[in-house]
Order: C-alpha cells, then structure tokens, then sequence
C-alpha cells in the first residue's frame, strides 16, 4: 500500500513487471519505517545533560513569591477584564490585528516551520524522473563513400532514487533542532503579542494621564487668570496700591508658571498620541484619544502565587527550545563524523526505436550501495562540535540570565503594586486636605486675613496634589499589566 501511493504521488504507473521488483522491494515498508523512524527512538546525544542543566535552572526558582503573603491563591480570567475598560481592550485588538511588528514575528514562525520541513526532508529518499532522445551520425566505411550511419537512442528513466540511510539518527536530530527552533519563534510570537498587549495598556493609560493633567493644568490656568482680573481691578480703582501691586505681580507670575506647565502637558499628550497610533499600526497623525477617564482595577492580585507561573512565560519557554535546538544541533555534530550509508538505484527503459520503450526487454535498473568516511578534513568536523558545544553553553547561560531578569521582574513589579496602593491611599488624604486648605485660604484673603502668598500657596498645594494622585493611579494601572506581562499572562 505504501509503494502503491509513493508510486501515485511521484507519477510512476501502478503496474510494474517484475523486472523493476528489487528496486520496489528496496523501499519496502519494513525497511522504510526503520531507516526514517528507527533513528528517533534514539534521543539526541546528552539528553541527560540538558535535563540536568535545566532542572538545575528550575530550582533556582522560589516557591512563592516573597513580595506576597503566603495564602490560598485565587484564580480570574482574562487579565484584560482587570481595569474594567471596553475601549482598552478594542485598542489591544486593533494593536494586535495590525501592528506590523507582530505581523513580521508571526512571518517568521512561517520561515521556522519551513525550515523544520527542509531539515527533515532527507529521512526520505529523493525520487526523480527523467527522459532522454538522442539521434547522432558516424562517418561510413571508405569503402562505400558517401554513405554515413545514423543511429538513434530513446531512454526513459521513469525511477531514480537517492537515499542516505539515516543510521546513527544524524538527519534526526537536525530536524529535533529545527523543530525545537520553530517552537521557540512561535514562542517569540506569543512573547511579542503578550508585550504588544501590555504596551498598549500602557500607552493608552499613560495618554488618558496626559489628558487628565492637561486638563487639570487648563483649569489652574482659568483659575489663576479670574485671580489676577480681580486683582488688577482693585489696582485700578486704587485700592491699597501698593499691597495690590506686589499681589499683581506675585499673581502674573504664578500664571506664567502655569502656562507654561500647560504646554509641557500638551507636549506630553500629543507624544504620547503619536505612540499609541503607532502601536496600533497607523499613521502617527496625533488623533487618537485616551480612554477619557482613568479605569478603576476591579480586583487585586491573588496572594500566594506559585512561582511556577513564570515558567509559562512565552520568553523563557522560547530561551528553553533554542537550549533543546542547541543540544540536538551539536548530537548532529558528534554523528557527522560516523560513516555515512547511501543508497542509489534507477529503473528505465532503453531502444533505438521510441515504439519499442513499452516492450519488456527493453527494461533496464540497477541498485548500488555505498559507505563513507572522512578520514581528514583539517578539523572541520572536530570544530564543528566545539562550535555547537560552545552555542549550546552560550543559550544555557542565556536561558539562566532571562529567568534571573524574569525573577526580578515579578518580584518588583509585586512590590511596587503594595507600594503605590499605599501611595494611593497617602495622597488621595493629602488631596482632601490640599483642596480644604485652598478653600480656606481662599476665604481669608477674600476678609483681608491673609496675604496672597498664602492663597497662591495653598492653590499650588492642591494642584500638586491632584497632578501627583492622577499619575500615581496611571502608574499603578500601567503596573498591573507590567504585573501581567511578567508573569506571562492571566493570574
């Protein structure tokens, strides 16, 4: 059945006289299964090294992370669902279906897995086909001049194969590491859009920020302006001038300091606009808007979260695959130097007459085998395992270094979340009362109690105080999706 369908695939008719019968009988299927599957029983040289290496990687890994107490965890779905917001998660999807960065990794899965097919290609013979008509002329004999000898040749070699037995599992282990590659690219796919997400979160959270801040900046400047018009009415009419004049001027410059804190936040909104089209694969026009209001977390992080999670994380499990890729790439390297085994054969047929191609006699095949052996190529093959052995102590090392960064990442990002949840909760009472304070101020100047430093201090008080809460909440939602992104994913 298996020689029936080869036989359909590579265009040779299904029925053959026995004269082409050992050469069918040579990619048997016994012998077929063993020369392409038989190799990957083996596992590739080193295996237990590279099990050693990683799991000693593994147990650098805590239980649970310090930075939290260590409780029963709880479990949510879609870390989008965190912030509560049906805009940011169409922003994460329009980021996600056309930004043209994503799209260059997602084509770079295709090359992966093409690469995979070629590397694997040689477990199988290569078949081919080929034809031939020849008509030459020989000079006749002297004796009857001017009669020449035409002869003509028809072949058809409607089979010929190569085939490099794969003993020792050499091919096997070349396609083993481009298959653990073309692992690891869909693993960088699924890191880039896991980043892409988080970038966009951030992005679009950083610009509702600057959209807050730039408003908060225009109503200071309003406020300040109906402050210095009262002000310089009173000059006008003469009242107090000399209080007066040293409050006018103590107010047009507070207004000026304002202004100008104005167009530092408009720099700032359109910058960070200008960001956001981009990650969203369009034209940077400086269009887009933020969310309009700072969404509020629907929930905290779980405590007790194992650290086990960060294993999930696309980057690392891509850094593992190129450590596998690496390890198989050098068992290919060790089995170059074992002899190799090839088969050859073809089956045809050959006449001087094209009529008589179909008829029996005319059939022709023969089968060959052959072994070889380097004996002396100047190292080459010698360096060629170093060169392997080396790229795999480099991508073990790499591996260990992005877990150490990834370690890192978790748990500060876990810390940060306590620290600006207390910071929250500080400046959200030091706005009330920066607010209470103005209102105070405001009132005593107004009966003549107080000077105007101390309304003017006590209003750039409390727009502090709103700025500073404003980008703490900003910052606590752009941490929680660092907090997603370190951790891979969903809590």
């Amino acid at each position: 059945m298996m020689n029936e369908a080869r036989s359909e695939k590579s265009g040779i008719p299904k029925r053959c006289n026995h004269r082409t019968t050992p050469l069918l009988r040579l990619l048997s299927p016994p012998l077929l299964c063993l020369a392409v599957t038989g190799c990957g029983f083996f596992p590739p040289l080193g295996s237990k090294r590279l099990q050693k290496d990683l799991a000693a990687l593994h147990d650098t890994a805590p239980s649970r992370w310090a930075a939290l107490p260590d409780i029963t965890q709880n479990t949510a779905t879609g870390w989008l669902d965190d912030f509560g917001s049906a805009r940011l998660k169409a922003l994460v999807a329009r980021a996600v279906a056309q930004n043209p960065d994503l799209k260059a990794t997602a084509a770079r899965v295709e090359q992966a897995q093409a690469q995979m097919t070629q590397a694997g290609a040689p477990l199988f013979p290569t078949l081919g086909a080929s034809g031939s008509a020849a008509r030459n002329q020989s000079p006749g004999d002297q004796r009857f001049a001017g009669i020449n000898r035409i002869a003509n040749r028809f072949s058809g070699n409607y089979l010929n194969v190569s085939w490099e037995l794969d003993f020792w599992g050499r091919v096997a282990d070349t396609r083993r590491a481009a298959k653990a590659g073309s692992e690891a690219a869909v693993e960088d796919w699924h890191a880039a859009r896991l980043s892409l997400a988080a970038s966009t979160v951030q992005t679009a959270v950083s610009l509702t920020e600057a959209e807050s801040l730039l408003a908060l900046a225009e109503s200071n400047v309003a406020t300040r302006k109906v402050q210095l018009g009262i002000l310089e009415r009173q000059l006008d009419r003469g009242i107090d001038p000399d209080r007066v004049a040293l409050d006018v001027s103590l107010s047009r410059a507070d207004l000026a300091r304002a202004e100008s804190t104005v167009q530092q936040r408009r720099a700032t909104a359109d910058a960070t606009r200008r960001t956001l089209e981009t990650l969203l694969g369009g034209y940077p026009a400086g269009l887009e808007r933020g969310l309009g209001t700072l969404p509020a977390l629907r929930r905290g992080i779980p405590a007790g979260l194992p650290s086990g999670m960060l294993l999930r994380r696309p980057d690392l499990r891509a850094a593992e695959r190129r450590v596998v890729s690496a390890l198989a790439s050098e068992s290919a390297a060790k089995k170059a130097m074992l002899p190799a085994i090839r088969l050859t054969g073809n089956g045809g047929r050959t006449s001087q007459e094209m009529a008589q191609l179909i008829r029996p006699e005319t059939a022709i095949w023969n089968i060959a085998g052959q072994m070889s052996q380097t004996l002396f190529q100047g190292g080459a093959l010698k360096a060629g395992v170093d060169l392997q052995k080396g790229r795999y102590q480099e991508l073990l090392h790499t591996y260990a270094g992005r877990a150490l960064t990834a370690f890192r990442e978790v748990e500060t990002a876990l810390a940060a979340e306590a620290f600006l949840l207390q910071q929250q909760s500080a400046l959200e009472r030091a706005t009330t009362e920066a607010e209470r304070a103005e209102k105070l101020a405001l009132g005593q100047y107004e009966k003549g109690l107080s000077e105007v430093l101390t309304l003017l201090d006590a209003r750039q008080r409390a727009f502090d105080a709103r700025s500073t809460l404003t980008s703490v909440k900003a910052q606590r939602l752009r941490n929680r999706a660092a907090v997603h992104l370190a951790l891979g994913g969903n809590f």
